[in-house]
C-alpha cells in the first residue's frame, strides 16, 4: 500500500473511532457537532473558527480554532455596540443645535446667521426614525418660536466635529458609492444616502438626476445607451464616489428599452441636503432669508434655538443591529471616540474599545479592528474573543441597565435573520449577529434568547460551496447545538 493510501485509511478508521467517541457520551455532543461541522467536505480549504462558552462560567463546551482571529464581517457590529453602552451608557444621545448668531430685533429680524452644528447624530432625517419629529420642521418650529421672522444673513451648517476622510481608508472602492457605504458626518441626514435615477419613457432620454436635488452636487455619466443586441460592455450601472469635487460617476452600460434606472448610492454631501431643505421649509413658512454676507467676528449674541436629541443609544443600538447599518454603527464608534474629549476618528474609538475590553480581560489580542461595523475586510477577530465580550456585556446587564441579548435580531423572526431557523424548534429562541462578505458568513450571539445560558461564534471564511448551502449546514449545527 502506498504511504498516501495508508494515511486516508488510518485517518478514515480514526474518523470513525471519534464517531463512536461521540455517540458514546451525551457531555460530548455539543463538541461532536462542532468537529461533524467543521470536518465537512465543503470546508476542506475554509478557514473555520466556533466556540460556545457557559456564560456562567466562562467555560468553553466546544470550540474549533476558537482562538484564530478571522474575518468576521458585520458581527464586528456587537463589538462597536457592546463598548458604546459600557462607555457611553444606556441614557446617551446624539445632539444636533441651532444657534442664531447676532441680535434679533423687535420686529422678528435676526441680524446675522442662522447656524445649525452638527453633533454627529445618524439618525436626522432618517427612514428608519419615521416616528419621531421631523428635524427639520422641529427646527423652524423653534425659529418661528424665537420670534424669528426674518433672517438678514446665511443659514449655515457646521459639519466639523468628523474629520476628513468620512469613509475608512481599509474599504474597498467599489463598496463608497453605494448606500451600505455612506460615510461619517458631523452632520448626518436621511441616511446620508440619494437616489439617482434617469427616465427614457418619453420621446427624448433624460440625464441621470439626484432626487432630491442637491445644490453643487455633479452626476458624472459615462453611461453607454444601446439596444439589446449590441455589443456593450456591461448591462448595468455603476458608480464611483467623489467626495472632493463632489460628484457621483456613472460608468457602464444599459438597454435604451428600460425605460427607468434608478438607484441608492452613498450621498458625498448630506449637510447640503439638509441645508437646501432647511432653506426650502422656512422659506415654504415665510421666514425669508435674505442671504447677506456678514462678519462673523460682529455677530457678538449667541441665541440657542434648538436642541434637538437622537432617540437613546439602545434604541438606535438595537435598529443598526437589526439592519446591520455600516454608517450608524460608524458614526457610533465615532461617539465613543469623543468620549472625554477625543478626536473624533475611528482610530481613536478602536483604541478605546480595545482599552476597555483589556480591562475587563477579553483576549483583545485576537481583535484586529480597523472600522466599527466590519465592512473592512482587513477586520478580524477570534469566536472566543467575541464570545467573551458578549458573555462580558451580558453580565454587565444590571450596571448599565441594558440586556444585551435584546437588542440583537431573533432568529426566523426578525432583521437580518428572519430565514435563518424559521420553522425550527429555534425560531424565536436564538439571538445572533448576522455577518457576511464574498466568501464569509458568520454569527455571533446567544442561546437562549432570553436569559441566555450560552454565547456563541461561528466564523467561516473562504468556503467553496454555495452560501445558501453553508447557511443550511450552519442551522444544523446550531439545532444540534441547542435544540432540546
Amino acid at each position: 500500500m502506498k504511504i498516501r493510501e495508508y494515511v486516508m485509511a488510518f485517518c478514515a478508521v480514526l474518523a470513525m473511532g471519534c464517531a463512536g467517541v461521540c455517540a458514546a457520551g451525551a457531555e460530548n455532543a455539543m463538541q461532536c457537532a462542532v468537529d461533524r461541522f467543521s470536518s465537512d467536505s465543503t470546508l476542506r480549504y475554509a478557514s473555520v473558527g466556533i466556540c460556545v462558552m457557559r456564560i456562567d462560567s466562562a467555560t468553553i463546551v466546544a470550540g474549533h480554532a476558537a482562538e484564530q482571529s478571522m474575518i468576521t464581517a458585520s458581527t464586528m457590529k456587537t463589538v462597536t455596540s457592546a463598548t458604546a453602552l459600557e462607555v457611553l451608557g444606556k441614557d446617551f444621545t446624539f445632539g444636533t443645535q441651532v444657534y442664531a448668531l447676532g441680535e434679533i430685533d423687535r420686529h422678528g429680524t435676526l441680524r446675522g446667521n442662522l447656524v445649525v452644528r452638527g453633533g454627529g447624530d445618524p439618525t436626522l432625517g432618517s427612514r428608519y426614525f419615521a416616528d419621531r419629529s421631523d428635524f427639520v420642521d422641529s427646527v423652524v418650529a423653534a425659529v418661528k418660536h424665537a420670534g424669528i421672522r426674518k433672517i438678514n444673513g446665511r443659514v449655515e451648517v457646521d459639519a466639523s466635529l468628523i474629520p476628513y476622510p468620512p469613509v475608512s481608508p481599509r474599504w474597498m472602492v467599489e463598496d463608497l458609492s453605494y448606500d451600505y457605504g455612506a460615510g461619517c458626518f458631523g452632520l448626518c441626514f436621511a441616511d446620508n444616502v440619494i437616489t439617482v435615477s434617469s427616465d427614457r419613457s418619453g420621446e427624448e432620454p433624460t440625464d441621470f438626476i439626484v432626487t432630491p436635488g442637491i445644490d453643487g452636487l455633479a452626476v458624472n455619466s459615462r453611461v453607454a445607451l444601446g439596444d439589446k443586441g449590441d455589443i456593450m460592455p456591461v448591462d448595468y450601472v455603476e458608480a464611483l464616489m467623489d467626495y472632493d469635487t463632489p460628484a457621483i460617476n456613472l460608468w457602464g452600460g444599459t438597454y435604451r428599452s428600460e425605460q427607468r434606472f434608478s438607484d441608492t448610492f452613498a450621498n458625498p454631501v448630506p449637510h447640503r441636503l439638509l441645508l437646501d431643505s432647511l432653506c426650502r421649509a422656512l422659506k415654504a413658512e415665510d421666514v425669508n432669508v435674505r442671504g447677506k454676507n456678514i462678519d462673523i467676528d460682529e455677530l457678538r449674541d449667541v441665541h440657542l434655538v434648538a436642541d434637538y436629541r437622537s432617540p437613546q443609544l439602545p434604541e438606535v443600538l438595537k435598529s443598526l443591529l437589526y439592519r446591520s447599518d455600516n454608517m450608524f454603527t460608524e458614526m457610533v464608534l465615532r461617539a465613543v471616540a469623543l468620549h472625554d474629549d477625543g478626536a473624533a476618528t475611528a482610530a481613536n474609538g478602536i483604541a478605546k474599545v480595545k482599552a476597555l475590553w483589556r480591562s475587563k480581560g477579553v483576549p483583545v489580542d485576537a481583535l484586529f479592528m480597523y472600522d466599527g461595523s466590519g465592512l473592512a475586510r482587513n477586520g478580524k477577530a477570534s469566536a472566543r474573543f467575541l464570545c467573551e465580550l458578549l458573555r462580558s456585556v451580558q453580565a454587565d446587564s444590571d450596571s448599565i441597565g441594558v440586556v444585551f441579548s435584546s437588542l440583537l435580531p431573533l432568529a426566523g423572526v426578525s432583521g437580518t435573520l428572519k430565514s435563518l431557523l424559521a420553522g425550527t424548534p429555534l425560531q424565536g429562541k436564538i439571538a445572533l449577529k448576522s455577518g457576511s462578505m464574498g466568501d464569509v458568513q458568520c454569527f455571533a450571539g446567544f442561546y437562549p434568547a432570553e436569559n441566555p445560558q450560552y454565547t456563541v461564534a461561528i466564523l467561516v471564511n473562504n468556503y467553496s460551496c454555495s452560501r445558501k448551502t453553508l447557511r443550511r449546514n450552519i442551522e444544523k449545527l446550531l439545532l444540534e447545538l441547542f435544540s432540546e
